[in-house]
């Protein structure tokens, strides 16, 4: 299982968009700093997820997702009927 997610700073007040086989390590390292475009931005709130069943999936969606504004994420993560 492939997730794509939605995390946000309030920090700095940025949304990141990712994909992960493990949310859970991937928010962990994160949050620890370990990754050089999220470091200053701790603590990451995850603030929408979507599974899929193949990496590929996810990737399609992530890169859809990267291409939008910040408008577009949060009417999606503030509404779940919301298309991507």
């Amino acid at each position: 299982m492939h997730t794509v997610y939605i995390i946000y700073s309030p920090t700095t007040d940025q949304y990141f968009i990712g994909q992960s086989k493990d949310l859970k390590i991937t928010l962990w390292q994160h949050n620890a700093k370990t990754n050089p475009t999220t470091a200053n931005g701790k603590p990451w709130e995850v603030k929408f997820t979507r599974s899929f069943d193949t990496r590929n999936e996810a990737l399609s969606l992530e890169m859809k997702l990267k291409k939008k504004d910040r408008t577009h994420w949060e009417e999606l993560i503030n509404n779940t009927q919301a298309t991507v």
